[in-house]
């Protein structure tokens, strides 16, 4: 399916970008880091943040480039891909989204529109802008931390909205595959606070602590965009926009997996949710919020079989003044496993960001996120269950 999405998409722009209005705009980071003292997932430790003593204790580095180019085929058609550049993780470049959008030019008050391809489910209300990025932190909350890195929509989605004057409601429908292991790092590693997205064709790390359960050496990895099963997964949103209010929105999710189904060593997990999510705005203070509750479930034999409940919420509150853009988040997580404790945890994180926009092509961010968990499947590789853990990040992005 990778390889077939990925000519796909280099086709279609290729002969589309001749015939239509093309337009490419992205952006480039450079951060310096003081990461955790603790070890990053992408290693394979069980840290919650992306940098931890791997890294080295401060460094500097290019994250990475994200660009998105636009073919605009007709006014109400669109195509759009999402691709990034990263030399220290999965492959040096790859695609966050390509997808395909109709949406007529409406005289009424009805509206509706198709997108067809792979793209983000539309959960989250921070990350609204290019390559699952935020305009208020660098680092996600753990919500959206957790959809960027282990959720997508490859399948078709529709959207129908009323509006008027004084409101829009608008329902979204989807129906998608080829995300049946969705599920698996929330289970086996937890929440996580990553503002770097998954790529359609990369690797994901599993910690090296589930070897002492599987009885076999790390590392191990899994692919996160595989279909299994055979059976379409869904979800359906409603959304009420009110001027002067704000939006409220209600999804469900449900990949609706066979936990007892796998391929090539990768299972499948039945992983569903609900997400709620509010905004609201007074002059230029913006609140946010979002809570999500639901489980993943694997069943690897007719005798074992595990379901991992999780849940999170957040409230961000930012600030829009001059040249000035801060943010204030506190996020809380849990999760419980069934068979026991070992795979269990909760914990609570504070984000404080400062964004300065000195000119229009140079956004310059200080992040600090302070982190305290416990999870008991650190005793499996000698570390203390419960720990505190602190990032701090200073970040250039350069737009083009």
């Amino acid at each position: 399916m990778n390889a077939r999405l990925l000519l796909a998409a280099s086709c279609l722009f290729a002969g589309a970008a001749d015939a239509a209005d093309f337009s490419l705009q992205g952006f480039g980071d450079v951060s310096l880091i003081v990461p955790a003292t603790q070890g990053s997932y992408y290693y394979g430790d069980l840290g919650k943040l992306r940098y931890g003593y791997d890294d080295g204790s401060v460094t500097a580095r290019l994250s990475e480039i994200v660009a998105e180019a636009r073919v605009q085929l007709a006014p109400e058609l669109m195509l759009t891909a999402t691709g990034r550049v990263d030399p220290y993780y999965g492959p040096i470049a790859d695609l966050i989204e390509t997808y395909a959008r109709y949406r007529p030019v409406s005289t009424s008050a009805w509206r509706w529109s198709v997108k067809a391809g792979a793209f983000f489910p539309p959960v989250s209300l921070e990350n609204t802008q290019i390559g699952w990025t935020s305009p208020w932190t660098i680092t996600p909350s753990a919500i959206n931390s957790w959809v960027g890195y282990e959720l997508r929509t490859i399948g078709t989605e529709g959207t129908l909205a009323w509006r008027d004057a004084e409101r829009t409601i608008a329902i979204t429908t989807a129906v998608f595959g080829w995300n049946d292991p969705a599920g698996v790092l929330i289970a086996d590693r937890g929440w996580s606070f990553d503002d770097r997205a998954s790529g359609l064709f990369e690797r994901e790390r599993l910690p090296d602590a589930l070897g002492a359960l599987r009885h076999t050496a790390p590392p191990f990895h899994t692919e996160l965009f595989q279909e299994i099963d055979g059976k379409p997964g869904w979800y359906a949103r409603g959304a009420w926009t009110e001027p002067g209010v704000g939006e409220f929105s209600l999804i469900r999710y449900d990949n609706e997996a066979d936990p007892s189904a796998q391929r090539n060593g990768i299972f499948a997990w039945r992983t569903k949710f609900w997400n709620a999510g509010a905004s609201t705005q007074f002059d230029n203070l913006t609140l946010l919020a979002q809570a999500l509750s639901g489980s993943t479930e694997i069943e690897t034999s007719p005798a074992r079989r595990s379901i991992t409940h999780f849940s999170s919420a957040y409230v961000l509150a930012g600030l829009d003044f001059d040249d000035w853009r801060l943010a204030a988040r506190f996020d809380t997580f849990r999760t419980h496993n069934a068979m026991g404790s070992l795979m269990s945890e909760n914990g609570t994180a504070g984000t404080l960001a400062a964004n300065w926009f000195p000119v229009s092509w140079l956004q310059l961010t200080g992040e600090l996120i302070v982190l305290g968990s416990a999870r008991a499947e650190r005793s499996l590789v000698g570390e203390q269950v419960a720990d505190t853990e602190r990032q701090f990040q200073l970040m250039a992005r350069v737009f083009f």
